[in-house]
């Protein structure tokens, strides 16, 4: 998990891998209605400067911080979810720094997407078995269930069964509530419920004394930056209070 943690620091202070992922994304998601991209500039560009347009507009942080117009919160919500789902299921990799600060709001209520530094490719070993687990039925089909948990190495061939029964069950509630928006064909983001059982349930894990004494070391080292994205992108989505966001929109663009 370091070397994962290192390679991605170390990925985002090289400006010329930078440069070269932020051509490769606007050039792939430049499609996607209301979203903007700066252009990128390499021959003025080196290991030390990235030179790229000047993009007029407001953080994120700045326009939810104000912002009332539902239509407009909607229609950003919007170019965020297919922006975030087109890369993960389209191109295999995926800004994984989603912040308010990656994002500016235009004039015109487009949002623009900013600094490509944390990329993350995901491999097909981990696509699959995770996003099987977004399904409900297969959440609620117990033997699947487990059996991709040992794909993404939650479950270890070397797990007591006191272990197994552990985390089985503990993945199994935090899957069934952090996938609910891709349960329907839209989901409300300004669900407040939806978000306060989310801070619950980490709050109560994280004081699980029972979670303490259990051999920790286990997950795929994807779920770092993958998680990192999805609790990134929920909480913008959340920020934003964006309602009737098509969950697959991203398989017409």
């Amino acid at each position: 998990y370091f070397k994962e943690v290192e390679g991605k620091l170390i990925e985002e202070t090289n400006y010329v891998l930078e440069l070269e992922q932020s051509k490769e994304i606007a050039l792939a998601c430049s499609h996607i209605p209301n979203l903007l991209f700066p252009q990128y500039y390499a021959e003025l560009s080196s290991d030390r400067i990235i030179t790229m347009d000047y993009m007029e507009g407001e953080h994120l942080s700045e326009f939810t911080a104000y912002n009332t117009n539902q239509e407009t919160a909607n229609k950003l919500g919007q170019a965020l979810w297919d922006f975030y789902m087109f890369q993960i299921h389209k191109l295999k990799k995926v800004h994984a720094d989603p912040h308010p600060g990656n994002f500016l709001v235009s004039k015109k209520g487009e949002l623009v997407a900013l600094d490509f530094g944390c990329m993350k490719t995901i491999p097909d070993d981990f696509y699959i078995p995770y996003f099987k687990l977004a399904k409900p039925e297969n959440i609620t089909n117990q033997n699947y269930f487990v059996s991709k948990l040992y794909e993404l190495e939650i479950l270890r061939e070397d797990d007591s069964k006191e272990e197994i029964e552990f985390f089985t069950e503990m993945f199994h509630e935090l899957l069934s509530l952090f996938t609910q928006p891709f349960h329907i064909e839209s989901f409300d983001f300004s669900d407040g419920n939806f978000f306060g059982k989310i801070t619950e349930l980490g709050q109560r894990y994280s004081k699980n004394t029972e979670l303490r004494k259990m051999n920790g070391n286990r997950g795929s080292k994807h779920f770092i930056y993958i998680n990192r994205t999805f609790f990134g992108l929920y909480n913008l989505m959340f920020d934003l209070k964006a309602k009737d966001i098509k969950i697959n929109n991203y398989k017409n663009l």
